[in-house]
């Protein structure tokens, strides 16, 4: 089986409208895997905040 890559150009709403026809274990997996993103990037931002050269 040969994998295709697709891209469209989707607006926000259009999104939040297939969000919201998924299947609620979709929408669970979906939910997560977004809050993984967010805390990955306020981690970084707060690690980045800490970083110096002056530490050994």
């Amino acid at each position: 089986m040969t994998l295709a890559n697709y891209q469209l150009s989707l607006n926000f709403e259009q999104i939040l409208a297939l969000v919201k026809q998924l299947p609620y274990p979709e929408k669970l997996q979906l939910s997560q895997e977004l809050e993984k993103e967010v805390l990955n990037s306020k981690l970084t931002v707060l690690l980045e905040s800490f970083r110096t050269d002056e530490l050994s």
